[in-house]
């Protein structure tokens, strides 16, 4: 009898087996049984969290392939829905990176029916808000297939409805990238136009010259100012031309950005470009300890709730900066910076920023961050050095901060094991030491001391119901590549359910973009999201209200 009862009985069924009755189930690629995300979630998770890195079980290559796939086949079917979706992703910042979202508009543009590929046109000036967006989007365009009547039309309108002192900016910030050039884009759509400042901007575009007396006033100064620059001699005389005509670094040469350029910059560049240049700004002696001008002004700058919002800067914009910034190093190793403290503060506190104001939900949370090998491997997002397992450390101290009432747990399927399919051993917790004022590098560095394992989603809610943990909300944020556990993570939800009297709620935040999660998709009282969305914290604090 009890052969039978442990082979019908959800209760007895380990993760690497299905449970019964349960033909919704997939086997990871762990060999553990998960659920399937809907396809919109998975086109969501990769318009967010990209390929790039690849995952622990996947190159980057593979995996690129296999999700790109996926967004070729959802496009041909649902290409109205996946530009509703783009646009979504990209008005409300959600996303770090633009790539995938141009990855997949382009490939709407060439593969959908023709209302998507008219609303694909439609929406192109939304998504590629850079002349570097538009390259990075001709090129994957190039991939789907060749120029039509709708391609020309298309980046034509693009040109063309641009304001022209944007237009004139992208001449001089965007030359090329990925092998096209504005002269390239401009051969091929053939953009007509009767405004004389336009027509001026597109000669320059393709000739780099101004015809005289054309750069007297408007937009066309800025593009005075740059052939100026390209003629400064000296650190001085550069800067002096960024202020007078307002000119970004990039319209400098390089040999003459010294320290002067590099100051004016803090005026003339924006706030993503003051995040990935700390470093340079340290190491030509400006970010330095001491000199307290250059430090309050880009601490104000970095903690400028407004400036960040204007900015469009996605929370991961910040992390990268952080990691790269204490470091005192850049990525590849050349050139060495002292680290300046405040800085580091402005950092944390801009983080939690630009997730923007969160709500709280006033519950009671158990955050469960998985720590598994196999957590360890990839990016986000394309940042070196941010896994996925860095990056739920820092994700969760946004419901730290505001939820005054939550226990961090960092879990593996053991202490000392491999993860993958090599794991073993007892199950392992780390309890956190998380609170409103850990700070982010401290939080990050915490992580990376917690001992790897292979990966049992169900510990969380496990462990609080052996140590009757009273929990209205579990957030799990993990790869979805469980398969250790003998008991499967929502049969330990029901299980603590039912032992604690409490309708406790499962949010699982997936940190890579594949097609698994935990969430079984019949229970009203689980939720998948996607890691690093900007919207994130607010909708878990919306669904733990029990407001969804």
């Amino acid at each position: 009898m009890k052969n039978y009862l442990h082979t019908l009985s959800p209760e007895h069924t380990p993760q690497r087996e299905a449970l019964p009755g349960r033909t919704d189930q997939v086997p990871n690629h762990a060999g553990g049984h998960v659920f399937e995300v809907s396809d919109e979630t998975r086109l969501l998770r990769f318009l967010i969290l990209g390929t790039e890195g690849g995952t622990f079980y996947a190159s980057e290559r593979s995996q690129t392939k296999l999700e790109t796939g996926f967004v070729v086949r959802f496009v041909r079917e649902h290409g109205l829905r996946v530009v509703e979706m783009i646009l979504d992703v990209v008005r409300h910042n959600r996303a770090p990176k633009a790539d995938p979202a141009l990855v997949a508009l382009a490939a709407v543009a060439k593969l959908g029916d023709l209302d998507a590929r008219k609303a694909a046109w439609s929406a192109l000036p939304q998504v590629a808000r850079t002349g570097t967006h538009l390259f990075h989007f001709l090129a994957f365009l190039q991939t789907f297939g060749g120029w039509g009547r709708l391609t020309r039309a298309g980046v034509a309108g693009l040109y063309l409805g641009l304001p022209v002192e944007k237009l004139a900016l992208w001449a001089v910030k965007y030359k090329a990238r990925d092998g096209w050039t504005h002269a390239d884009a401009l051969r091929l759509a053939h953009p007509k136009t009767d405004e004389a400042d336009r027509n001026a901007v597109f000669r320059f575009m393709v000739d780099g010259v101004l015809a005289e007396g054309e750069a007297t006033e408007g937009a066309l100064q800025l593009l005075q100012g740059h052939l100026l620059a390209l003629r400064a001699t000296s650190d001085a005389d550069a800067a002096a031309l960024m202020r007078e005509y307002r000119l970004p670094i990039e319209a400098v040469p390089t040999p003459v950005r010294g320290p002067e350029v590099y100051r004016m910059a803090l005026e003339t560049n924006g706030l993503t470009w003051t995040l990935r240049n700390l470093g340079n700004l340290a190491r030509t002696g400006l970010l330095v300890p001491g000199n307290w001008d250059v430090i309050e002004q880009v601490v104000a700058r970095i903690s400028s709730e407004q400036a960040l919002r204007r900015g469009r800067v996605h929370p991961i914009d910040v992390l990268k900066a952080l990691l790269v910034y204490r470091a005192g190093r850049g990525v590849r190793g050349s050139g060495e910076w002292p680290v300046v403290p405040q800085v580091v503060d402005a950092l944390d506190q801009a983080f939690s920023l630009a997730f923007g104001a969160v709500r709280p939900a006033g519950r009671r949370f158990v955050l469960g961050l998985d720590v598994s090998g196999s957590m360890d491997a990839g990016m986000i997002a394309g940042v070196p050095g941010l896994t996925p397992r860095l990056g739920t450390a820092a994700m969760s101290l946004v419901t730290t901060r505001t939820e005054p009432r939550t226990t961090s747990l960092a879990f593996s399927a053991s202490t000392t094991g491999f993860g993958g399919r090599w794991g073993g051993g007892e199950p392992g917790l780390t309890p956190l030491t998380f609170s409103a004022r850990t700070r982010l590098d401290d939080a990050v560095k915490a992580m990376s001391d917690v001992p790897m394992g292979g990966t049992d989603c169900a510990l969380p809610m496990l462990w609080a119901a052996r140590h009757k943990v009273e929990a209205d909300v579990f957030v799990v944020y993990t790869d979805n590549e469980t398969w250790a556990g003998p008991v499967h993570p929502a049969v330990a939800l029901q299980e603590y359910r039912q032992k604690m009297g409490l309708a406790a709620r499962l949010i699982v935040v997936g940190m890579t973009a594949t097609r698994f999660t935990i969430a079984d998709p019949k229970d009203a009282g689980m939720l998948d999201l996607v890691g690093f969305d900007s919207s994130a914290p607010q909708v878990m604090a919306e669904f733990a209200a029990g407001h969804f």
